[in-house]
């Protein structure tokens, strides 16, 4: 298969609207287009980039990847995400261990209502923990070992050490677009980091 292209479109303010520059392949140069709001940036480039190309905008298959022009605002981004796809992978490891400590109570012959007491959730909690877990049968994980002091630091270092792909020197749009995958990767509830809040 393939590899995508891949367009970069950079956006700045300008007056009410935003600006917008889009490069990538088959364009000679950047070009100039705007939007009201960001949220129709992809679909305004992906014009442009049909227009300039010649074709029809439905064959126009390939991946727009956009950031700010103002490089404070990006980097502040960019730690905003880290920091909640850290929280949201902090979430997942304290459900995985909760079920995993709910299920060894249980072989010791703890009773539901002990169980729950002993961690603050209902029997109820308790009974649907010990459903999943059969049902699962604990299939692999990306989690954070509680056993390890090097990740006693800073949850922005935590998820650091499980991004490898996401290197210091990637350029600016390239982090942002390996996060937000991430992130949506920790939303699907089929995935290996699906969150565990969603659905319950």
């Amino acid at each position: 298969m393939s590899e995508r292209d891949t367009y970069t479109i950079t956006a700045g303010r300008s007056g009410p609207w935003w600006a917008l520059t889009v490069c990538g392949p088959g364009l000679k140069r950047g070009y100039h287009t705007q939007v009201k709001r960001l949220e129709h940036a992809e679909d305004m480039a992906r014009d442009l980039v049909a227009t300039m190309l010649d074709v029809d905008v439905s064959e126009v298959d390939a991946d727009f990847e956009l950031t700010v022009a103002d490089e404070d605002v990006a980097t502040e981004l960019e730690a905003t995400l880290l920091a909640r796809l850290a929280a949201r992978v902090a979430k997942q490891q304290a459900a995985e261990v909760t079920q995993t400590t709910v299920a060894d109570l249980a072989r010791r012959g703890y009773v539901h209502r002990d169980i729950g007491y002993l961690l603050g959730i209902s029997h109820q909690a308790v009974g649907k923990l010990l459903h999943e877990a059969e049902r699962e049968k604990t299939t692999p994980a990306l989690i954070l070992s509680t056993r390890c002091p090097e990740h006693a630091s800073s949850r922005i270092e935590l998820l650091r050490s499980i991004l490898p792909d996401v290197a210091e020197d990637d350029p600016a749009p390239v982090r942002l677009r390996k996060l937000r995958a991430l992130r949506e990767r920790l939303r699907d509830d089929a995935g290996p980091l699906a969150d565990p809040a969603r659905g319950r």
